[in-house]
């Protein structure tokens, strides 16, 4: 049997033993019968399922035989053109018993395949008949050759090879989308989170590629396994993919616990001294994590290294086993291995950036991932600059964020406040800083507030990320301030500088802002 024979087969074979699955494939690549282009039985064959599955009846024996036996070609049933009932019999009772036909999980490599397999037998015979066209026909040269690209551009652009969508197409996805929202009483597109703030600057999260970037221990993981969960826990159509190759499952695992019982993470692991607020608070978190065991998977490296086309094939094999939306969360990007080992660091990053951003738009998928930044940049706020080593981390995402904690840098930072109950303890400020955002506003900054023993983030009001943004402000002046009177100082030969360290002036949350490290230990008090 010819590979397009054999080809052909494996297609309708999957067809019939997995209708919804592979048939979610074929529309998705816009495949036809015309696609086809092997024994025309096989194209017949097809061409009819297709119709089926398109005028949503159940793809099955009984049905398709009614319908081939029904429509004619050429005066007589399409059954008898196909080869009677007995190879339709055989196609739904044993469809992988022809040797080298398998079941496939995903049929896009075969349906590339064939297309490839056309496009170069049609580009072939294009050729043929324009090179006898030019040798042998007194037309004008650059004529024919003109003629030619026309032809293999149209080529190129049928269905076969590719599919563009005109705007109107766009246009009325947009409605759709517009039409879905205003039933659901959203004023964004996306998917929803428990963060407000970041919500309207982003209208939600959706189909794009975000990433999230800091210096080391700023709370990357943190804040991309608390996203996680609130894409699962807020959007029911949504199943989550939490690629985590830099902490182990049970970490994530504990950390959803934690977040979802508001309780501490240790005793979420390791809960050997009784409390009964925490057990019972630990046994809330343990079943609000276990009722999303359909719609959130952490994949880790238990398994082995995981590559990008590992991420590509676990995606679509969700979309198609679950259906609905899917997201994906990635942390960290630089954990993920390629093929081209000899790559240098920078390369690596530029090719994944692009790979994820394509991941995105030909899956349709929302894509959250993590990236490191040099630990030279983590005793000071990230900029943009910081990446422009680094394009592919800079130009390809949807947007890019910078996570900044001056605690970790500076002990009497005022970006610290006082949770008053039985254990004082201080809670660190964290910046998240939009420094880039395609359809949005940039050089922005929301606030957080960080519950270390929760591993929980929680936002900060709208006149706290006022106050926060105006504080920042009047520091960097203040520096830069006394930055000038040290030059000044320095170029009169006085040798004196100074100032003091301001105010913040800033009273937030249940607290005053305050200096020093604090109790960060917390356990007995309520988030």
């Amino acid at each position: 049997m010819s590979d397009i024979s054999l080809d052909e087969e494996r297609l309708l074979a999957n067809l019939a033993f997995d209708p919804v699955s592979a048939g979610k494939q074929l529309f998705d690549k816009h495949f036809s019968a015309n696609d086809f282009q092997g024994v025309e039985a096989n194209r017949i064959l097809l061409g009819a399922m297709l119709a089926s599955l398109e005028a949503e009846e159940n793809l099955n024996l009984p049905n398709l035989y009614k319908r081939l036996t029904e429509e004619q070609k050429a005066g007589k049933p399409k059954l008898d053109w196909i080869g009677g009932s007995e190879r339709l019999q055989k196609l739904f009772t044993s469809p992988f018993a022809m040797s080298g036909v398998t079941q496939l999980e995903d049929l896009d490599p075969l349906i590339d395949r064939i297309r490839d397999r056309n496009t170069r037998s049609s580009a072939r015979r294009l050729l043929i008949q324009y090179g006898e066209k030019v040798l042998n026909t007194d037309t004008e040269v650059f004529e024919s050759l003109s003629g030619c690209l026309q032809d293999l551009r149209t080529l190129f652009l049928q269905g076969s090879t590719g599919y563009i969508r005109n705007l109107g197409i766009h246009l009325e996805e947009m409605r759709d989308l517009i039409s879905a929202n205003r039933e659901r009483k959203r004023d964004y597109i996306g998917f929803e989170t428990t963060f407000p703030i970041l919500q309207e600057r982003l209208s939600g999260i959706q189909k794009e590629f975000y990433l999230f970037t800091s210096g080391v221990g700023m709370g990357k993981s943190t804040f991309l396994t608390q996203l996680a969960w609130d894409l699962a826990n807020m959007n029911p159509e949504l199943t989550v993919l939490f690629f985590s190759l830099d902490l182990n499952r049970i970490d994530i695992s504990a950390k959803l616990v934690a977040q979802a019982g508001e309780v501490p993470i240790d005793y979420v692991k390791n809960p050997y001294v009784t409390n009964p607020a925490f057990e019972q608070r630990r046994q809330i978190g343990l079943d609000k994590v276990s009722k999303m065991s359909e719609r959130l998977f952490v994949v880790d490296e238990s398994s082995g290294r995981i590559f990008i086309d590992d991420i590509k094939r676990l995606i679509r094999r969700t979309k198609l086993e679950r259906g609905g939306e899917v997201a994906v969360v990635i942390d960290p990007i630089f954990k993920i291995h390629i093929k081209q080992d000899r790559l240098g660091f920078n390369e690596k990053c530029n090719f994944l950036a692009a790979e994820l951003k394509s991941i995105s738009a030909v899956e349709g998928v929302a894509l959250i991932a993590s990236a490191g930044l040099p630990k030279a940049i983590s005793d000071r706020r990230p900029i943009r600059e910081d990446l422009e080593e680094i394009m592919g981390l800079l130009y390809d995402p949807y947007v890019v964020f910078f996570l900044y904690c001056d605690y970790l840098n500076d002990f009497d930072t005022p970006f610290l406040e006082w949770q008053w109950g039985k254990d004082n303890f201080m809670i660190p400020i964290t910046e998240l800083m939009i420094a880039k955002n395609k359809m949005g506003i940039i050089n922005t900054r929301i606030f957080y507030r960080y519950f270390e023993s929760y591993s929980r983030f929680k936002e900060c009001a709208p006149q706290e990320v006022e106050n926060y943004t105006a504080m920042i402000e009047n520091l960097q002046k203040f520096k830069d301030d006394k930055h000038l009177k040290e030059r000044s100082s320095g170029n009169s030969g006085s040798g004196t500088g100074g100032g003091s360290r301001p105010s913040s002036g800033f009273s937030g949350g249940g607290g005053g802002s305050g200096g020093g490290r604090g109790n960060k230990q917390g356990r007995d008090e309520e988030f």
